[in-house]
Parts: C-alpha cells; sequence; structure tokens
C-alpha cells in the first residue's frame, strides 16, 4: 500500500492482523530530489509486495541512504533485497552494534555510518537528526527527525492497533484521530519494561522531545502517519502509557 503523506513524503505499508487488531508495518520515502532517502526497510516476509512498492514510489531514482531506527526484523529485516536492488547505498545506523546483525553480511563498512543520538546527517540539500528514542525495544533503537517535512520517524514509538476499516488511514483520515486506547494495546505487548518506569517522568520527558523541535507528523512504524494535531495524539500516548505502568503497579498491591 503506497500512500502520499505531504511533500515529497510517502509511505509504503503492509498490514498484519493479529490477536489485538490489524497493525502496520511500515517504510518511509523521502524523494529528496535526486537522492532518495529510505527510513527502515520492512520485514522479509513482505519483501516482494515491499520492493515492488519502494519501486513504483521511487520511480527510476536510486536511493542515496536507509536509515534505520533498529535492526529488528520488521525495521531491517529486507536490507538484503534493497542492498542487491541499489548496491551503493549508504546505510545510517545507531552507535550501538546490534543494528550490524543483519546489516554487515550485505554492506561494505564503507557504506555504513555509525550516528549517535543528536548526529545530523546531510543528503543532498537535506539534513535529518538522530533522536534519542524514548521508547526502545533493542538498545539501539533511535528516532530521526526531518527538519523538511517537520517528521519525527518513531520506530516502534507511537505505534497503535486499530479496526481493519481503519488500516492504512492516517490520524486525520479517522473520527476522532488515534485513540488512547489503541496507543495502550499496541505500547503493553510491545514494551514490557513500561512495569518498571515512571510515568510521570516519561511523559515529562515527552513533553520536552516534542517541544524541542517543530512536528507537524508523527511517523510510526507500526501504523500510518499521525498527521495533525501533534499535541492531542501525544497527551493520548502519555495517558496510555500511564494506564499501561498503573496496571502493573495494581498487580503488585
Amino acid at each position: 500500500m503506497i500512500r502520499h503523506i505531504t511533500g515529497d513524503l510517502y509511505q509504503v505499508s503492509e498490514i498484519v492482523s493479529g490477536q489485538f487488531g490489524s497493525e502496520a508495518v511500515s517504510v518511509y520515502v523521502l524523494l529528496n530530489g535526486d537522492q532518495p532517502v529510505l527510513i527502515d526497510c520492512g520485514s522479509h516476509l513482505h519483501r516482494e509486495s515491499i520492493m515492488a512498492d519502494l519501486e513504483t514510489v521511487l520511480d527510476g531514482r536510486t536511493p542515496a541512504y536507509i536509515f534505520l531506527t533498529h535492526s529488528e526484523l520488521p525495521h531491517a529485516g529486507n536490507i538484503s533485497s534493497v542492498v542487491s536492488r541499489w548496491p551503493d547505498i549508504h546505510c545510517v545506523v545507531s552507535n550501538v552494534m546490534l543494528a550490524y546483525i543483519e546489516v554487515l553480511p550485505t554492506l561494505p563498512l564503507a557504506q555504513i555510518t555509525q550516528a549517535t543520538a543528536g548526529s545530523m546527517v546531510t543528503v543532498g540539500s537535506r539534513t535529518l537528526e538522530f533522536v534519542t528514542a524514548l521508547l526502545k525495544d533493542q538498545p539501539g533503537s533511535q528516532w530521526i527527525y526531518d527538519g523538511r517535512t517537520q517528521t519525527l520517524f518513531s520506530g516502534d514509538g507511537f505505534g497503535y492497533h486499530c479496526p481493519p476499516e481503519q488500516s492504512g488511514r492516517f490520524s486525520d483520515e479517522i473520527p476522532g484521530g488515534i485513540q488512547s486506547e489503541q496507543f495502550e494495546s499496541y505500547h503493553r505487548q510491545t514494551f514490557r519494561f513500561l512495569r518498571w518506569i515512571q510515568p510521570e517522568r516519561f511523559n515529562a520527558d515527552l513533553d520536552r522531545l516534542i517541544g524541542m523541535r517543530p512536528i507537524s507528523i508523527v511517523a510510526p512504524i507500526h501504523g500510518a502517519a499521525i498527521r495533525g494535531d501533534i499535541d492531542l495524539h501525544k497527551e493520548r500516548l502519555k495517558t496510555a502509557i500511564t494506564a499501561v505502568c498503573n496496571s502493573y503497579r495494581e498487580r503488585l498491591k
């Protein structure tokens, strides 16, 4: 499934149905003139459809860079096909070596860039920033920010489950947007460590991160783009995180 989000930003998604509802596995494409950028590359389980959709979006262009939020298979499992199709592509990963599990066998070291949180990587006339991921399901997880489209690519953060009729729809195409219960369902299953965090501190950190830069779009890998009403959806995520934490606390009483 191909969706145009804004400007030169596109979303390529596959939808997986499960116990808790439908869940997206998304790849994002910034056309970026003649130096396109991929954000993640999807799962090997969807290899044929993802590669076909990427070819359609790129329309003959060769991607210059791929940024990986982390090395888990739904995010980096298709890297071998991407490198085989575009062997000159450069890969940007966090400075944690875990991200090399899928990358090293397929890509020369000279084409791999390690980046720490706060690092800026310039591709053509565009600069992307690696941002500390507040929600990590791997130590090497990073979020990525594109100032031109004001998009925060949030990896597994801001993911959500949805009913089939909402699959692939942006938040502003869904009456009322993404609900806190949808965020809660996804984050409860994905981030088992939430039982040990202090939600007040997490929510304050999320406020600071979102407030540091203009953000018009949040682009989770496991969901369609959240387009507009970012503060509303941030508050709903905070409510979801608090609910998950409090449910664990109740069990311990």
